[in-house]
């Protein structure tokens, strides 16, 4: 830290003019400043409590103009309610025209599904998530029943934030040949014996902070019912078979060098493996190098492919 250090003159200074009216000024200035900045940030919050408020149908009974009859303010409020929702699905349907394919699409889709998605969707107001919706109706009538009703369920309890989130964690995501649900793989362990102890490194782990995905993000996956509850160990992996894993425009073969080891990972949950499709995450490049970096030390890695 720099400090700065006054210094008085050895030299002799005229005699000082009588500024106390001066800093008088000076200080009540200073005192008002505050006040001011503080009158400012309150009518700022203000304003944009009464907006958000005016945009549910609600104006403030300390408003001149409110109406004072009862009725006429439910019958306001009622009206932009149906209004917004309105407005609401008509965003969504714009989306799902903007996503939806030049295939035929079968004349099957599930009417009890259908309603059930138009009572969800006109309550989703952001534009983010509207688009999310519209993407889902868009593939459900190309691929009738892609879609459940309990993932549309999962959907509509998410927020912007919590979508967002989510596709950092798409980004992550790795694919085994023949498994459906994605997994984050986070590092590996090897089951203790007297040849581990001196032979090589028990265990190994990334943070995925250092991905954008630190770990109260996850609880927060967790609590939507995207990924599992807990921490998953993968099944003891034999020498004598290799897996095809798929990490963004990464895949790559992979197999133990001894005997013992075992993967440890997030698992999306059914839902969570659906929605995934819909994001289109661009996959994280330095989690995918130090991934395979790390694997490497305790795995043959081999057949790498990747994408440009």
């Amino acid at each position: 830290m720099t400090e700065i250090s006054s210094v008085k003159s050895s030299v002799a200074s005229p005699i000082p003019k009588d500024t106390s009216k001066g800093k008088a000024s000076q200080t009540s200035n200073t005192t008002s400043e505050p006040a001011a900045t503080t009158s400012n940030a309150s009518e700022q919050a203000s304003s944009k409590i009464s907006k958000w408020f005016a945009m549910a149908g609600v104006n403030s009974s300390k408003s001149l103009n409110v109406d004072s009859d009862i009725n006429k303010k439910l019958e306001k409020r009622e009206h932009v309610k149906r209004q917004r929702k309105l407005q609401n699905l008509e965003n969504v349907l714009d989306k799902a025209l903007d996503f939806c394919s030049d295939t035929e699409a079968p004349d099957n889709i599930d009417p009890d599904w259908f309603f059930n998605f138009v009572e969800m969707a006109e309550n989703i107001y952001s534009p983010l998530m509207q688009e999310l919706w519209g993407k889902i109706f868009a593939v459900e009538i190309a691929k009738p029943g892609v879609f459940s009703i309990s993932t549309l369920k999962t959907l509509k309890e998410l927020t912007q934030r919590d979508a967002q989130t989510f596709q950092t964690a798409v980004g992550l995501a790795a694919k085994k040949k023949g498994e459906y649900s994605p997994k984050i793989i986070y590092g590996f362990y090897r089951k203790p014996s007297f040849f581990s102890m001196v032979s090589m490194q028990k265990s190994q782990q990334l943070n995925l902070a250092q991905y954008a995905l630190p770990y109260p993000e996850i609880l927060s996956l967790m609590d939507t019912g995207l990924i599992y509850s807990s921490e998953i160990e993968s099944g003891e992996l034999s020498i004598n078979r290799r897996s095809e894993w798929r990490v963004g425009g990464t895949m790559f073969h992979l197999s133990p060098k001894r005997s013992g080891m075992f993967l440890n990972y997030y698992k999306f949950t059914p839902t969570g493996a659906e929605l995934s499709k819909l994001l289109g995450a661009k996959s994280n490049e330095h989690y995918e190098k130090d991934l395979l970096t790390m694997l490497a030390s305790a795995f043959e890695v081999t057949d790498l492919t990747v994408e440009g």
